[in-house]
């Protein structure tokens, strides 16, 4: 990924505005996670307010179009992300295209990886020609390694090569468990050269549970395994705006059944449909309806515009997803 190696190494004072359109498209939320950190450093040296949306239907292009004109009377440059799979209409994409020229804001949309009938449509084609599309996916376990070395750069970790063959093997095709295993390591063993023996200690004491597990537990509505899942990760560093990630996307696939969509137009894995269509029967719309606010808050408190505890927000919103009522003496300390 030359593009995030170029802007990570690029000294964001100095560095050219980002503008324009860039779509990225994949199935890895840590490449797209990775595009955004890069860029944030540039967007704050040229005060470029953040803005994010999110498209629970075609409809909410309409409230990207309204942010892009409205920032624009101000004369105040924005970078907008949108997330989701929806794709715009024909106003919105003629709305688009008149005001990409010349644009003085970066949208950046991420959406799940698109095949190569998607790539073809009208919407995509349009930020193509207008703007830039980015390949976020993993093909093979070259580029993955590829990927996570300059990961490993970036937070100062070293491996020796028997230990990078050792960590590939252990963690193949799984590049979440990869990085949160090398950011233990940046932890453990400060300015080191891991060998494997350093790193087997590592994998062992991180090997109980991934956000992939809080996120299976949180929809079967096991609240005290959820909550001991999360003081894991808490405990052995798993970043927040990972979990949050993962419990992000769980609320809004509940909340798109809950609103009448088919599990199956989703993108939901067979095996998981079940499991979605009992936590959207579960949860009242009374509740459900407050988590989009409360993964907001808990998205501000993470970049560091909101003061609070993220962990005792996480812990809510866990509560929350798994149907049980908050109550203090649930919560573990922060």
């Amino acid at each position: 990924m030359p593009l995030y190696e170029q802007l990570r190494g690029a000294d964001p004072a100095s560095s050219q505005p980002i503008q324009g359109f860039w779509l990225i498209h994949s199935d890895e939320p840590l490449i797209s996670q990775w595009l955004i950190d890069a860029c944030r450093p540039i967007w704050q040296a040229h005060e470029q307010t953040i803005k994010r949306i999110e498209l629970t239907s075609a409809k909410s292009w309409t409230n990207v179009i309204a942010e892009l004109d409205s920032l624009s009377l101000f004369g105040d440059a924005s970078a907008i992300i949108v997330s989701g799979n929806h794709k715009p209409d024909k106003d919105t994409l003629d709305a688009l295209a008149r005001i990409a020229p010349g644009t003085l804001h970066h949208l950046l949309w991420q959406t799940p990886k698109q095949d190569k009938k998607s790539l073809s449509t009208k919407a995509i084609k349009l930020f193509d020609q207008l703007g830039l599309i980015i390949d976020g996916n993993i093909y093979d376990e070259r580029m993955r390694g590829e990927l996570l070395k300059m990961q490993a750069r970036h937070i100062g970790v070293t491996l020796n090569a028997d230990a990078w063959q050792m960590l590939m093997m252990h963690t193949e095709h799984n590049l979440l468990t990869a990085h949160q295993n090398l950011w233990r390591l940046s932890l453990l063993y400060p300015n080191a050269t891991i060998d494997i023996d350093m790193l087997t200690t590592c994998l062992v004491d991180g090997a109980e549970f991934s956000v992939f597990d809080l996120s299976d537990t949180v929809l079967a509505g096991n609240t005290p395994k959820a909550l001991q899942i999360l003081n894991h990760l808490k405990n052995t560093d798993t970043a927040p705006s990972i979990i949050l990630w993962a419990l992000a996307k769980d609320a809004r696939l509940i909340l798109q059944i809950q609103a009448g969509k088919n599990p199956s137009d989703l993108g939901i894995w067979r095996n998981k449909i079940s499991s979605y269509t009992n936590a959207s029967r579960r949860s009242p719309t009374t509740t459900s309806q407050s988590w989009l606010s409360a993964i907001y808050d808990i998205d501000k408190t993470i970049k560091g515009v909101d003061d609070g505890n993220v962990w005792h927000l996480l812990q809510q919103l866990v509560l929350s997803l798994c149907g049980t009522p908050m109550r203090s003496n649930q919560l573990t300390t922060p």
